[in-house]
């Protein structure tokens, strides 16, 4: 198997569900990677910080497209950004009004060293987990506060997630691109965005093909990628959408370390 470059999603993939992952096996398998010339390339909906937190024993040695493919980081380096039509700020924040009752806290606007947040519907608890997740966390009354290019819209929808992704598509078009994690997360990002751009454009600076990349992912944010790769692979817990596919399966799921056990087995 010609392979020049992993690529592996973050929650669900790569992390346990308590966000935690085997950290000697890791180091085991990059390694092995470095030893034989193959990039590691973490491809998450998480911002850049909070990777960093992730892999705070790991720095240098791997790549990183962070914010569902919004920025691509080559060597430490910001090499790209693709932000979000400052125009449909508003009309997302608007759209939510809808859904204010079933809304886990708010609205997140993700820029590229801060977050702004507009609660539509106060708790101290998700407000907790909102700080710790989003870097440089500050609240505000309205998208008129946001004087900065924004990557990435995030929303919590656990019963509407679906309902509400169509209003977005209705209403804005091909003016983003919205996607979902699961659980009933979800993200609003460039139109032209997606895991599978960002892996391209790394992948030409780094002059590696499509065909010698291997990627792994679970939920339907993963799906452009795992298309775009020569070697897709799954994990067994995926989304039924992913797992419809026929692409290779993982040798385990997230919890039992099935992405760093399926590379030993495969390079």
């Amino acid at each position: 198997m010609s392979v020049k470059l992993i690529a592996s999603d973050l929650d669900a993939t790569f992390l346990r569900d308590d966000k935690t992952f085997n950290e000697a096996l890791f180091q085991e398998v990059l390694d092995k990677l470095h030893a034989q010339d193959i990039q590691f390339v973490v491809a998450t909906g998480n911002h850049v910080q909070k990777v960093h937190d992730y892999f705070k024993h790991f720095a240098g040695q791997y790549q990183l497209i962070a914010n569902n493919g919004a920025e691509v980081i080559i060597n430490g380096e910001l090499a790209h950004v693709w932000d979000v039509p400052h125009s449909a700020l508003a009309t997302v924040a608007q759209l939510t009004d809808k859904y204010t009752d079933q809304l886990e806290l708010g609205v997140a606007f993700v820029a590229a060293d801060k977050s702004f947040m507009i609660i539509k519907r106060p708790n101290e608890k998700y407000l907790k987990l909102a700080h710790a997740y989003f870097e440089n966390l500050q609240i505000i009354d309205d998208v008129s506060d946001i004087n900065e290019p924004i990557l990435k819209i995030s929303l919590v929808l656990p019963h509407a997630a679906n309902e509400f992704m169509q209003d977005v598509k209705t209403v804005l078009g091909s003016k983003v691109h919205v996607t979902t994690s699961g659980y009933g997360a979800i993200d609003i990002v460039n139109p032209e965005v997606n895991k599978a751009t960002a892996l391209a454009f790394m992948a030409d600076q780094l002059h590696i093909a499509p065909e010698d990349i291997m990627a792994f992912g679970d939920g339907l944010n993963d799906l452009e990628m795992l298309e775009y790769v020569g070697h897709p692979v799954a994990m067994t817990n995926s989304d039924p959408e992913i797992l419809n596919r026929g692409f290779a399966l993982s040798v385990a799921d997230n919890n039992h370390d099935g992405v760093l056990k399926t590379i030993l087995e495969k390079i």
